[in-house]
């Protein structure tokens, strides 16, 4: 006899094989594992990286004062803060832009490559880079807030004026696909040999 349990609702099942069937609990489609997860969760880490460098390259915020624009990235926002002595500020936007999302990519991908090639990684220790992943996964967007908030509270015509930059796109998409990359990966297969 084997168990399987259901990914929606945890109930634990006594099979005599791995065939698909309806959880009885919720209705859930119960499988062994999910259809393509490894490649599909790759196949977004790799576009979130290649959307990272945009995100780091092109202006994150576009700052109109009194006729002139001046555009940012976020590292030169990062450098601006710590010219104004704002070191806080400064390591929390490096943190949050820069380093998390660096984290995550780096991260997943590590964790997928060791899955196809045999790189001597413990699965206990997969298992918490992937948990550490998801939990710091909604603490990449800080940046994306801010530009938001700014956006929409400050317009004053020609005067002052924010909006967002090519950047700001960029990575709202790393963030996003980084996540859906996390929770479409199952991670059962970390245990599988």
């Amino acid at each position: 006899m084997l168990l399987i349990s259901c990914e929606n609702c945890h109930k634990v099942y006594e099979k005599e094989n791995y065939n698909d069937f309806v959880c009885t609990r919720c209705n859930h489609n119960v499988q062994k594992r999910i259809k393509n997860s490894l490649q599909v969760s790759l196949a977004l880490t790799i576009c979130a990286i290649l959307l990272y460098i945009p995100a780091m390259l092109y202006p994150i915020m576009e700052i109109t004062k009194f006729g002139i624009k001046v555009e940012s990235t976020i590292l030169e926002g990062v450098i601006s803060f710590l010219e104004y002595e704002n070191y806080f500020i400064a390591f929390v936007i490096f943190t949050a832009s820069v380093v998390i999302p660096l984290i995550k990519l780096l991260g997943l991908l590590l964790i997928f490559i060791s899955l196809k090639i045999d790189i001597k990684i413990r699965n206990k220790n997969k298992i918490r880079i992937f948990k550490f992943i998801k939990a710091i996964g909604k603490w990449s967007m800080i940046d994306i807030y801010v530009v938001a908030l700014l956006a929409s509270v400050i317009q004053v015509g020609e005067l002052f004026n924010i909006k967002g930059g090519l950047a700001a796109t960029s990575f709202t998409f790393v963030v996003i696909l980084t996540m859906i990359a996390a929770h479409r990966f199952d991670t059962r297969i970390i245990w599988d040999d």
